[in-house]
């Protein structure tokens, strides 16, 4: 690919302005703000997810030898995604800064922010991937669940447009409290303010712990699925 890293930069801002166009279009009058955030969150977020899945198909971050430590992997892949992430937030960032008027502090904060939850969302998906190395159905299960979410996830539009169980069942979905967190920062509307709890706690460390579970089963799993096992 000759524009090289460049597509991991626009990819959420092309994505974004699709969506914003199609909007129009049907006038739904849409945010800018609260749409760039959240569709390219959730992008980051997405493929996040499906990279821990389907990391286990492919142990040898890219180097042809056999005895390769599985923290030298693990540090790749977590140094990886911290890139891959920023990448993936600096174009649509630029656009928010330069574009709408997004002060620097919420640009910072919605970087720091997509940084944190792809990494955080690796990790998570690392605990799926010796079960969908065995099922492969898994692995399709899990996209229909990513885009289902998307739809159903507040990306698209804010979480303060939702009620009854659309909006209690985003209140059990970290994704929430990210992009939420994120719109708050911009200046846009938000509802991280009712949603900052200890439910809401609860269920970071628990996303914070099974992401690091995740990245230190590499070595584990590294051994299941090996010639020697």
């Amino acid at each position: 690919r000759r524009l090289g890293v460049a597509w991991l930069i626009l990819d959420p801002v092309v994505i974004s302005l699709v969506y914003l166009f199609v909007f129009t279009v049907i006038r739904s009058n849409p945010n800018p703000t609260i749409l760039f955030i959240g569709i390219s969150m959730f992008n980051i977020f997405s493929k996040s997810v499906k990279s821990g899945v389907s990391s286990i198909s492919d142990f040898s971050g890219g180097l042809k030898a056999e005895r390769v430590r599985t923290r030298v992997l693990t540090a790749s892949m977590f140094q990886y995604r911290i890139i891959d992430s920023l990448l993936q937030s600096v174009g649509v960032s630029v656009i928010l800064y330069f574009g709408i008027g997004i002060s620097l502090f919420g640009v910072l904060s919605f970087i720091i922010l997509s940084t944190i939850l792809g990494i955080l969302a690796e990790g998570f998906g690392l605990n799926i991937a010796i079960h969908a190395k065995r099922t492969p159905d898994l692995s399709n299960i899990v996209n229909y669940i990513l885009l289902l979410m998307f739809f159903g996830s507040p990306a698209l539009y804010s979480m303060t447009i939702t009620e009854g169980l659309h909006y209690r069942i985003n209140e059990l979905n970290p994704f929430t409290y990210f992009v939420e967190f994120a719109r708050k920062n911009a200046g846009a509307e938000s509802a991280i303010d009712d949603l900052i709890g200890m439910e809401m706690y609860c269920i970071c460390v628990i996303l914070s712990v099974l992401a690091i579970r995740g990245y230190r089963t590499l070595d584990r799993q590294r051994w299941e699925i090996s010639s020697w096992s």
